[in-house]
């Protein structure tokens, strides 16, 4: 089974690009592999510049506040488990404030490291981060695992509280879509939104081999299966498939 989601607006287009960098830094920060501390590091300089553009934090703040008013409004609904409601408004009160807080900046430590820089600077050309361009950085690579990853987890303390906001926000938002059957004859599917303004769309396929092109407006959404042959070259299937679709708006 594999998942495909397609954003419908830029906040939360922003937010499933943080949650696949924070997955991957993560994943490579875990290892012991020096190979994939680098890795971590390039991953990092992506976060950096996503967290720190002040219209996306905005733009999650605005959002945040919008879904308290709505839950707020459920306090006295006997039909909604009030803990729950409760410890998911506790949640997203946490994850403002850290967001609003927040003194320093996302990358301010990248941008007022001499070191991190050189290395930043080096990424655009083939092989810059060779050890006869960057020796301290060749340097880093060799010593020992645990000084290895404090300094990343030293650099990747300021971008904290964007992870913890950015799971918060596309967990309540998945949560809130309900899953339908439906079927893409000759592997193509079409549905007009109806009027309705969705955040997120979410496209379950049990086979994995298979992938979605997606393209999609307020007029219509439109979906085509495609399937890679032997050479990587993507191919239309020619077979109705079901697959489970999914429309989110918290």
């Amino acid at each position: 089974m594999i998942i495909y989601e397609y954003p419908f607006n830029e906040l939360v287009r922003s937010m499933l690009r943080l949650e696949y960098l924070f997955d991957r830094f993560n994943h490579f920060a875990r290892s012991d592999d020096a190979e994939l501390h680098h890795n971590a590091l390039i991953t990092l300089f992506e976060l950096a510049d996503i967290s720190a553009r002040g219209d996306i934090k905005a733009l999650l703040l605005k959002e945040f506040d919008r879904q308290k008013f709505g839950l707020n409004s459920l306090k006295s609904s006997k039909e909604v488990d009030q803990d729950k409601l409760l410890a998911t408004l506790s949640e997203l009160e946490h994850a403002a404030s850290q967001i609003n807080s927040s003194v320093i900046k996302p990358n301010a430590i990248i941008a007022d490291n001499e070191w991190l820089n050189a290395i930043r600077t080096r990424l655009h050309t083939p092989g810059g981060t060779s050890p006869i361009d960057l020796p301290g950085f060749y340097a880093w690579r060799h010593s020992p695992v645990t000084s290895r990853r404090e300094l990343l987890q030293k650099f990747i303390y300021p971008m904290l509280a964007w992870q913890e906001s950015c799971h918060l926000f596309l967990r309540l938002l998945r949560e809130s879509g309900e899953s339908r059957e439906v079927l893409a004859h000759q592997g193509s599917f079409q549905q007009a939104p109806s009027g309705k303004v969705y955040q997120l769309m979410r496209i379950t396929l049990e086979d994995p081999s298979l992938f979605a092109e997606i393209s999609a407006n307020k007029y219509l959404v439109s979906i085509r299966l495609l399937k890679c042959d032997r050479d990587l070259k993507p191919t239309l299937i020619n077979q109705d498939i079901p697959f489970k679709l999914t429309f989110c708006q918290f």
